[in-house]
């Protein structure tokens, strides 16, 4: 009898254990994966108030825009503002996670003032792009090929491109870099604090941010792949990094709370050995803040770097 009780009880403790991962799974692929079309517009209300200052808005509300459209490999329609700057050198700009383009209006600024005309593109699930899925940089990747077939096709000179993201868009922008039909006159990719897995970063976040065991980040994984077509263990953003040839300038934060600055390190050491790569820690720089601690030097950083493979006019 004893037995008896024992086992019903460890059975019942057991669908208790299942039914709690079950649910905590769901509310992490919910809340982690699905953006929805209230949390889309949230993001561009933020990412025009907190993401800038009120000079740096009214400087970019003040500039003539174009909005661009293009249609993804999968069929899903997708916007960018491009602002042209009469240049023959034009910068992609890849905002965060559950952000929308106007995150990137500082960047775009600072980009302007280096003489790049600038394309910000709102990703997949993000802005107003179609979709409700987060690619997590790896389904953007394929976006990014078209946004830069895009430019090509519709610039009158020919452009030098140069690929810019923070935190998720540094992942889209490696990625993108990784592919092997990237175009050649991609000429520099430049990342700011990247996570080098989808999955390492998704467990990252589940453990330190919100509690939960991370290999609840298996089960999100796998319903990523019924529901958006690939797998947070696929998006391997340092292995797909392994395949850049392009000079590719790395800044992460030593305090970064979001992404662990370790991460710039494996992505450093999956580059190929003879690729031209610079890595620089930014003292006291939580996540994506690395321009804010010294923006001048955060500018002069890029210009140095860049100043290497783009040519003057």
């Amino acid at each position: 009898m004893h037995t008896k009780k024992a086992l019903k009880i460890a059975g019942i403790s057991l669908i208790g254990v299942a039914a709690s991962l079950g649910i905590s799974s769901l509310v992490s692929y919910q809340m982690g994966i699905i953006n929805s079309d209230a949390h889309k517009r949230r993001a561009i209300r933020n990412a025009r108030s907190k993401d800038n200052t009120p000079d740096t808005y009214n400087w970019y509300k003040q500039l003539i825009k174009q909005t661009w459209f293009i249609r993804a490999e999968d069929g899903i329609h997708l916007a960018a503002a491009y602002i042209s700057n009469n240049s023959d050198k034009t910068v992609i700009l890849a905002h965060g996670y559950h952000h929308a383009h106007e995150q990137m209006i500082p960047y775009a600024k600072l980009f302007m003032d280096l003489g790049y005309n600038v394309l910000m593109p709102d990703a997949r699930g993000h802005g107003v792009s179609d979709g409700n899925i987060v690619g997590f940089g790896w389904l953007d990747r394929r976006d990014y090929i078209k946004w830069i077939e895009e430019i090509n096709s519709r610039s009158k000179t020919p452009q030098q491109i140069v690929l810019f993201g923070i935190s998720m868009g540094a992942a889209t922008v490696l990625t993108t870099a990784g592919e092997t039909d990237l175009p050649d006159n991609v000429k520099a990719v430049v990342e700011d604090s990247g996570f080098s897995s989808a999955q390492k970063e998704f467990s990252y976040r589940l453990g330190h941010h919100f509690y939960l065991p991370p290999f609840i980040s298996t089960f999100v994984s796998l319903m990523t792949r019924v529901t958006g077509g690939y797998s947070l263990k696929e998006a391997d953003i340092a292995h797909q990094a392994s395949n850049i040839t392009i000079p590719v300038l790395m800044i992460h934060g030593d305090a970064d709370r979001y992404v662990p600055v370790e991460m710039m390190a494996e992505i450093k050491a999956s580059l190929a050995k003879q690729l031209p790569k610079e890595s620089h820690e930014v003292p006291g720089a939580d996540h994506v803040e690395s321009r804010l601690t010294d923006p001048q030097k955060y500018q002069q950083t890029i210009a140095h770097f860049l100043k290497q493979w783009i040519k003057e006019a």
